[in-house]
């Protein structure tokens, strides 16, 4: 089928590109940058160069996609020209509309968004699932990106004339993210600036970005509608993984710090992450979709990630 992709040189559109044309579909790939046009060629895409708030060229680039499904990756967490943070709750608001008004004018018949799992809210026992609600009572500093997937989320499966999908991935690990070997979190873990802060009771719910894709893949095939988590088979806490990548890292040991102190030096989003999160269930996705993560364990993903730091810390 032919499909318009935006965020094929993002951190999953890089797994996803590939096996989409591998699967023999047309994929047209948007960016912003004449510069990422020679990745998505040798990916097997057909580039194309605009901006998802150019509305007129954006309407015309789909269009002339033929495109059946319409498929949005995009965040700006790698953005030079702005906040990351706020310039990614813009994406997911502005360019969700943007790219829902383009794709219904051209007449594709679905719409697969990129969503997350770690915003539903935090109060109850055991993990989260589709139906748990949207973080929107959350402290000021993190209510604007709750509110910001929830506008994604309705806009998609509110798409008059399309099926809408919405994919709430975990926390994404592999080459490209924070947690690559030369990336942030192992940077910060090897500086020993990276705490356990209070209980470290957050709970994380992984995802490596090829079993990502490989889910997206799924979803297509199966014609699958409404929301679905796509995270691997073990959550857990913020302390466990910590500690474990530092280990794989010869790392310090990662020290402690109580929840003002951390307020005060990290900010409410990443107290939220690190000590108030509940973990997903994939439950919904490996029923429905007949999925299966290849890494059903962050700890062997994180191994193989870290692979030749392990080898070296053995021995």
């Amino acid at each position: 089928m032919n499909i318009f992709i935006a965020g094929g040189t993002g951190a999953i559109g890089r797994f996803l590109v590939p096996l989409l044309v591998n699967a023999g579909h047309k994929v047209v790939a948007l960016t912003r940058s004449a510069d990422r046009t020679s990745p998505l060629e040798q990916m097997g895409a057909v580039p194309v160069v605009g901006d998802v708030y150019d509305e007129a060229r954006l309407a015309r680039l789909v269009a002339e996609s033929e495109a059946e499904v319409v498929i949005h990756q995009l965040t700006a967490f790698g953005t030079k020209d702005g906040d990351p943070y706020a310039e990614t709750i813009r994406v997911r608001i502005e360019g969700t509309r943007s790219l829902i008004a383009a794709a219904r004018a051209a007449r594709a018949r679905r719409f697969i968004a990129q969503s997350i799992s770690f915003m539903c809210s935090p109060f109850g026992s055991g993990l989260t699932d589709e139906e748990t609600p949207l973080y929107l009572d959350a402290r000021p500093a993190v209510r604007p990106l709750a509110q910001a997937i929830a506008s994604l989320e309705r806009q998609t499966l509110d798409a008059s004339g399309m099926t809408g999908t919405v994919l709430r991935y975990g926390w994404f690990y592999g080459p490209g993210t924070s947690y690559d070997p030369q990336g942030t979190i192992p940077t910060a873990l090897r500086n020993g600036t990276m705490p356990v802060v209070g209980e470290g009771a957050g709970i994380y719910s992984f995802i490596n970005l090829r079993d990502a894709a490989a889910a997206t893949l799924k979803v297509l095939a199966h014609e699958a509608k409404g929301i679905y988590n796509i995270v691997d088979d073990s959550p857990v806490r913020w302390s466990e993984w910590l500690s474990f990548a530092a280990k794989l890292l010869d790392a310090p040991a990662p020290g402690r710090m109580d929840v003002a102190s951390a307020r005060q030096k990290f900010g409410e989003m990443r107290v939220y992450y690190m000590n108030e999160q509940r973990g997903a269930s994939n439950a919904r996705a490996k029923r429905e979709l007949n999925w299966q993560p290849a890494f059903p364990s962050w700890r062997a993903g994180f191994e193989a990630l870290y692979s030749n730091r392990s080898r070296k810390s053995n021995g």
